[in-house]
């Protein structure tokens, strides 16, 4: 119950009940925030964006990975597609591999049989991710698949894009923007994902966060800290397993290397014995 005086509870598009209310309804304002969305998201001003399946990335890990994050399907209107994935905080894992194998199975999941190669559409990984996957980087990384040789040839097949919102005040204070209307409005949209208010151009999304009831982000920020408590369960026990195998090969080298003293002394054994020292 909210006290008088009280400010209100606003939703925060980082929750995944939140973020799919916001962004694919099955209504026009909706789509206009998915579109809005992806255009700031990509660079690029789109007429449409709608939702596809949710969370085609599910995870080999469920009990782990799914805990810390949710992610949405889209496709473009001219065709392109993206996978947006919002990361709640970080996991044991190798980001750039994970990001290679679902960007890889977004780009495969596109209907090929009886057409061309050519027609296979453009790609999008985006990940918007509340704390720091790649240490001593930037708050936005944008990655493409080009020669080493010749940075200017690229496949224009799959694009990653990842944003670090634990790094958006030092983006803010060094204005990064300044001068670069893309890198401005990503820049806004991250301090509105941190900080929701009603400015432009995200009244509409601020509206539908308020639209929230105290209830039910009460419950999902419990929900949350249980997933919370499972993941560092997880995370505790597979540590342990982790020291547990180095012990033992640990253990391995040090009887190898006991093995490889005792057949050294023999073989010097042996050649004194035959005068050969």
């Amino acid at each position: 119950m909210q006290k008088k005086n009280e400010m209100p509870k606003i939703a925060s598009l980082l929750a995944d009940c939140a973020f799919k209310y916001v962004f694919t309804r099955d209504d026009s304002r909706s789509r206009e925030n998915l579109r809005q969305l992806m255009s700031t998201l990509i660079g690029k001003e789109l007429q449409k964006a709608e939702p596809l399946t949710n969370e085609v990335s599910a995870s080999s890990q469920p009990q782990t990975e799914k805990s810390s994050r949710f992610d949405v399907r889209v496709v473009m209107d001219d065709g392109d597609e993206a996978d947006v994935e919002v990361q709640l905080w970080t996991e044991k894992d190798d980001y750039a591999k994970r990001l290679s194998y679902y960007g890889a199975r977004l780009y495969a999941s596109q209907a090929i049989k009886g057409a061309m190669y050519k027609d296979l559409k453009k790609c999008y990984q985006i990940i918007i991710s509340k704390e720091c996957i790649f240490p001593n980087t930037s708050w936005l990384l944008n990655l493409d698949i080009s020669a080493q040789e010749n940075r200017l040839f690229k496949f224009d097949t799959m694009h990653w894009s990842v944003i670090q919102l634990n790094y958006i005040e030092q983006a803010v204070r060094e204005n990064v923007g300044r001068g670069n209307k893309y890198l401005q409005n990503l820049l806004d949209l991250c301090k509105f994902i941190e900080e929701p208010a009603r400015i432009e151009p995200f009244e509409n999304v601020y509206e539908d966060l308020m639209a929230f009831s105290a209830d039910r982000i009460e419950a999902y920020y419990k929900e949350m800290e249980e997933r919370r408590k499972l993941d560092a369960i997880s995370t505790r026990k597979y540590t342990e397993e982790l020291i547990a195998e180095q012990r033992k090969e640990i253990e391995a080298n040090k009887q190898e290397i006991e093995a490889q003293r005792l057949r050294a002394e023999r073989a010097e054994q042996l050649l004194r014995e035959h005068g050969l020292l």
